[in-house]
């Protein structure tokens, strides 16, 4: 799936069961980082020589060691619910690879499996037969739910998912739908 559903997917399950931003940002992050091998295809444009992404990707931040690594990582700078960011950090790096499973499919038909296992397995790889393409109604329609799902935090919690950028610009726009609120 794309970045942005991943971001959301992410914040939606740090804002809905933990209670500083801090530790919701953490837990954004570690939904979004498996896809820092994805970089190797700036790398490749630049260069034009490399073939990193289609080397890299799906295997260096895709595998079980990068999701041991990145929920440590979060835990360590976490300041408050250590170990409910631990599980949380484990729980939406996983629920990025499930995504990438299920609807990450290319316009040429091409599944990007997952190599879970390396580096210790480098033969292990996990796909499946109905993966949709990145563009399909399905992969849409869960952007929405998730838009859906971030206006109920908002109407329920009083944040948004601007909050992971500016703590200032998600003040400004809370104070401006409440006055738009009591405007109607």
């Amino acid at each position: 799936m794309t970045f942005g559903t991943h971001l959301l997917a992410s914040w939606v399950t740090g804002a809905a069961l933990l209670k500083n931003r801090r530790e919701r940002i953490l837990i954004t992050l570690s939904g979004v980082l498996p896809d820092l091998d994805a970089l190797g295809a700036v790398v490749d444009r630049y260069t034009g020589t490399t073939n990193f992404y289609l080397k890299y990707h799906h295997y260096l931040g895709h595998s079980l060691l990068a999701a041991i690594f990145i929920s440590t990582l979060a835990t360590f700078f976490a300041k408050a619910q250590k170990g409910l960011v631990f599980l949380l950090a484990f729980f939406v790096f996983h629920l990025h690879l499930l995504c990438d499973i299920i609807g990450s499919k290319g316009p040429d038909g091409y599944q990007w499996p997952i190599y879970y296992l390396y580096p210790f397995n480098k033969n292990f790889a996990m796909t499946w037969s109905g993966q949709w393409e990145l563009n399909a109604w399905q992969n849409q329609a869960i952007l929405i739910a998730l838009f859906i799902a971030c206006f109920y935090i908002l109407k329920t919690k009083g944040i948004t998912f601007i909050e992971l950028f500016s703590k200032k610009l998600d003040r400004a726009l809370l104070q401006l739908l409440t006055k738009y609120s009591k405007k109607r």
